[in-house]
């Protein structure tokens, strides 16, 4: 994909997806080589979690790389409770003063990007992004049309069924479904984000109706306390600190600060970068949802580049926000689908708002390293 005018800053503070249905569709282990689109970087340290050989982290955007960058500098540099304050999840009034110690630990790209940003770092990390602002414009409008004590009430039920009539009697209004056809429209969308976000989406789908779906399916299904995005964008926070997402829970920091080291950065793109490896090099891959952004050969060229790097068994995790990808079946042959597996991590994954959850698995025998024809020169 090329870039665009949303590749101009930071995009994404946070990660989007739920880390824990891809830690358990990939079940790393020492010696793996994990790859992932690096966003906000908040999956990449959830995957050293589980102590594998290596994490690459791979954006085109370069803003998400020094975001990733200062992140990682946190761990290495500050204690737990100072890591919570420099992201923004506790209030602090000492950010400047962290980033001051931090600051030696960046490239020389990401030191000038830091240094003429005060106002990102002051309001702490997890805010700081184009996504978050959207967020907040989404939190202000339903806090205004659906009540404050509304949506604490989902907060304090636990009972799916009593949150489901809730929900029904309550939330499912006028007001409600205004705000789904205006601020989650596909022109306001366009507006706010870029029009080649949506290049491939069909025409006549239908934006609000989507989302509207996916966050009824959010506060009924699934637990609201344990869900950092929801709670995030109908709280501006996290519930609690109990309720933290993966990279940031107490339990997990000293095995992310270990770790920390084994974290690879890189601005390209996927395919770009993939050209510079050797053959079988990655044992799992994270696509986010980036292949829905590509046009269909271009897809198609990056699955084979990726089934060349791909060591045997390899898996890949990628999501569908809105635009239905799975590898087509003329790749078949190298790529298998667990679908069974795929639905039953989707049923439960917290970042609600996908459509579809794919997993699939390179198949090549340990020695094969056969690079199929018509690879694609541009990707995401």
């Amino acid at each position: 994909m090329k870039r665009t005018k949303v590749f101009e800053d930071i995009l994404y503070a946070q990660c989007w997806e739920d880390p824990e249905i891809d830690r358990a569709a990939f079940r790393i282990a020492p010696g793996d080589t994990v790859f992932t689109i690096t966003s906000g970087g908040c999956n990449a340290l959830a995957f050293l979690t589980d102590r594998p050989a290596r994490v690459i982290a791979v954006d085109l955007n370069p803003f998400q790389n020094y975001l990733m960058e200062l992140k990682i500098a946190a761990f290495r540099l500050l204690s737990y409770a100072e890591l919570l304050e420099f992201t923004g999840v506790r209030q602090s009034h000492n950010r400047e003063a962290m980033y001051r110690e931090l600051r030696v630990q960046l490239s020389d790209e990401s030191l000038r990007y830091w240094d003429q940003q005060p106002d990102k770092l002051a309001q702490g990390l997890i805010h700081c992004g184009r996504y978050e602002r959207y967020m907040g414009l989404l939190r202000t409008w339903t806090r205004t049309l659906m009540g404050r004590r509304l949506i604490e009430r989902f907060f304090e039920e636990d009972n799916p069924e009593r949150r489901a009539a809730l929900f029904h009697d309550k939330w499912d209004n006028a007001a409600w479904k205004l705000l789904t056809r205006v601020l989650l429209s596909r022109k306001t969308m366009t507006l706010l984000f870029d029009s080649a976000f949506f290049r491939f989406v069909e025409g006549d789908f239908s934006f609000g109706r989507h989302f509207s779906g996916r966050v009824e399916h959010a506060m009924t299904d699934l637990s609201l306390k344990d869900n950092p995005y929801l709670s995030y964008i109908l709280l501006g926070r996290y519930y609690s600190e109990d309720h933290l997402p993966t990279y940031l829970r107490r339990e997990n920091f000293d095995a992310i600060r270990s770790g920390i080291d084994r974290i690879t950065v890189q601005t390209a793109a996927c395919d770009e970068y993939f050209r510079g490896l050797p053959d079988s090099a990655i044992s799992h891959f994270n696509f986010t949802n980036i292949f829905e952004w590509i046009a269909p050969e271009v897809f198609s060229g990056l699955l084979r580049e990726t089934w060349r790097v791909g060591r045997a068994g390899a898996i890949l995790t990628y999501r569908n926000l809105l635009v239905h990808r799975e590898r087509p079946e003329e790749l078949s042959h190298l790529f298998g689908s667990d679908r069974n597996r795929a639905l039953e991590l989707h049923d439960r994954d917290r970042s609600f708002v996908y459509r579809n959850y794919v997993i699939e698995k390179v198949l090549k025998e340990e020695s094969s390293c056969h690079t199929p024809s018509k690879t694609s020169a541009t990707a995401a």
